[in-house]
């Protein structure tokens, strides 16, 4: 007698960022949770001035610091102002400060006003392979809340890497069957606890950051 199949555990997150070239040359990234619209999409640039567009449009940015906007399926944005050797700047679309992201060995996103929102760590079996970069994303206590994988190349969306007995099953969706010509395929996050809209916001930015704006959340990044 066959056993069922394993069921996906409702408890468990999966969040999926691809990456692209758009017509004008900039990077986009789309983020999906499942089969049908995505959940929000960020913009290499978007909020430059000409200049910079005009240089992404020649193709001579391919990606790193700028004014990156998010744009969230019920329309809200926050732009993620990636910056070189200083922290990156999270801004809503009045203007108002989000939160700052500190990086360095390990990085830790801050809101305004002060406290942690989020932090990222390596992740100690598998920070760094030819395929991805690892880290794992806890709250202010340390505690885990899932494992976040910058994937580096076709072969870092593999099932086998991201999923294990802890993890079930899961059917995955409109992931890159090639490599396209961008300096980072996408992000993945694998999320063991539920996550509050804010860390969520901030962790959908942080994943602009890193394969947009190229910014290393952890040492094997650098």
């Amino acid at each position: 007698m066959s056993q069922p199949a394993p069921q996906p555990n409702p408890a468990l997150t999966l969040i999926q960022g691809i990456v692209v070239h758009k017509t004008s040359n900039a990077l986009r990234i789309t983020f999906s949770d499942g089969p049908g619209e995505p959940t929000a999409v960020g913009v290499q640039g978007a909020g430059d001035g000409k200049g910079k567009k005009f240089a992404t449009l020649l193709g001579f940015k391919n990606g790193g610091p700028g004014k990156h906007v998010r744009t969230f399926a019920d329309g809200s944005t926050l732009q993620v102002e990636s910056r070189e050797m200083q922290p990156t700047i999270i801004t809503s679309a009045d203007g108002t400060e989000f939160a700052t992201v500190h990086r360095g060995d390990t990085t830790s996103a801050v809101r305004a006003g002060g406290g942690e929102i989020l932090r990222f760590s390596s992740d100690q079996e598998e920070a760094r392979t030819p395929d991805l970069f690892r880290m794992v994303v806890s709250d202010p206590g340390g505690v885990e809340l899932g494992r976040l994988d910058v994937i580096r190349k076709v072969r870092g969306w593999t099932l086998a890497r991201a999923v294990d007995a802890a993890w079930q099953t899961y059917v995955w969706w409109d992931h890159a069957g090639q490599a396209l010509p961008v300096p980072i395929l996408g992000t993945r996050f694998l999320g063991r606890a539920p996550l509050s809209d804010e860390q969520r916001r901030t962790l959908l930015c942080a994943c602009v950051d890193m394969p947009v704006g190229l910014r290393p959340y952890i040492a094997e990044m650098n």
